[in-house]
């Protein structure tokens, strides 16, 4: 059994490290949780600048999360007509046993 506050916590230091060791300037504050009937849903997402960074830090992302349970990993590129272009990586766990 895990505790829920526990692994959100974990999930936030865990991407903020990463985007630190590659040098990315975004910073991530909250993950969401979605309860199911059979799993617990950790939501998350991050902007990475450089697109050289996206690849490994997709890869970081999955070899740090894939003890927790199923991971699965997203991105797309963003081009915002105000400001730099960016990448979203968005990632999902699926959790079965949960506090």
């Amino acid at each position: 059994m895990f505790d829920k506050d526990a692994i959100k916590k974990e999930l936030i230091e865990g991407s903020n490290i990463i985007l630190k060791r590659y040098d990315e300037e975004d910073v991530v504050d909250s993950i969401s949780v979605m309860n199911t009937k059979d799993h617990v849903i950790f939501l998350g997402s991050l902007r990475v600048y450089n697109e050289m960074n996206v690849k490994n830090i997709e890869k970081a992302l999955e070899n740090c999360f894939e003890d927790y349970g199923k991971v699965s990993i997203r991105s797309r590129k963003v081009v915002p007509c105000c400001s730099l272009p960016y990448f979203h990586i968005s990632f999902h766990i699926n959790v079965d046993e949960v506090i």
